[in-house]
């Protein structure tokens, strides 16, 4: 297990702040928002996707999660002009940063927040 980069953290905390919804949760309250970016700092990497195209990372829950969370699944998305960009929020806790590389490059970390489309 290892603590995020900042690189990972700034876009963390990036897409939960303006990400899109993916799905049937087209609205995400603010106050969903901020609770999830307060567990970011505390978040850690316990493991990768091991694809070797891809810099996607599991989350490992943070002291500061509430377990007593809802028990439902969020997908926040954005993009770049070589990838999409998903961020799974499970039990009211984010849990994988995936990096999904269009056209079957290979991308081996992630993109700076400047760089990303939300």
């Amino acid at each position: 297990m290892r603590p995020l980069t900042a690189r990972e953290q700034d876009l963390l905390l990036a897409l939960i702040a303006r990400g899109s919804a993916v799905g049937s949760d087209a609205s995400i309250a603010q106050s969903d928002r901020e609770r999830w970016a307060g567990q970011v700092a505390a978040a850690r990497v316990h493991g990768t996707c091991g694809c070797g195209s891809c810099p996607s990372i599991e989350l490992a829950p943070s002291d500061e999660a509430d377990s007593a969370g809802p028990s439902r699944r969020t997908v926040l998305e954005a993009s770049t002009d070589d990838a999409f960009l998903l961020l799974f929020i499970d039990d009211d806790r984010p849990t994988y940063l995936e990096l999904a590389p269009i056209g079957g490059d290979t991308i081996t970390e992630f993109p700076l927040v400047a760089d990303v489309a939300f």
